[in-house]
């Protein structure tokens, strides 16, 4: 009896676990002026072009490192639109803000991810050293080349285009 109630009491932590890996990511809210506004789902953005990049960075913690997957922030604007403004170069004179649940905000130019002209490989990971981020991690920014973390943004849930 004793076995049973123990062994009971695994399958339920495994099937809690298993259920709270599962629950669904929320989606990004993607908003501003220059692009039409709305969510961009988990199944959109695994549907994206994705990369996978190896990253180290500082914390006030130590080194941090790890290998993320997930669509470049050019490929997500650029399915908004931003490549297509009318004008020269027009999408040069705007910037977007990354904002994590938190209400932590990171602002970029769309200069920087633009593939003609800084294309830094900016990223919205969906995925850490090959598990799906859990719902309770949320999404995260991956910001390659940086030294210092500042500009990772933890639980990514909304991008402003400005």
């Amino acid at each position: 009896m004793k076995t049973l109630a123990i062994a009971a009491c695994f399958q339920l932590a495994f099937l809690q676990t298993s259920l709270a890996q599962e629950q669904a990511q929320p989606s990004v809210e993607i908003s501003g002026r220059i692009v039409p506004s709305g969510k961009i789902s988990p199944d959109k953005l695994s549907r994206l072009p994705s990369v996978d990049q190896e990253v180290r960075y500082q914390t006030s913690k130590g080194e941090e490192h790890g290998r993320y997957s997930g669509p470049l922030v050019w490929s997500i604007l650029k399915a908004k639109g931003i490549a297509n403004l009318p004008g020269h170069n027009e999408q040069l004179k705007h910037s977007f803000v990354v904002e994590g649940r938190d209400g932590y905000r990171i602002i970029f130019s769309v200069g920087e991810i633009d593939p003609n002209f800084g294309n830094a490989p900016i990223q919205l990971a969906i995925e850490h050293d090959g598990k799906p981020m859990t719902a309770t991690e949320g999404y995260r920014l991956i910001v390659p080349g940086d030294k210092r973390g500042a500009r990772f943004v933890r639980d990514v849930v909304k991008i402003d285009v400005q």
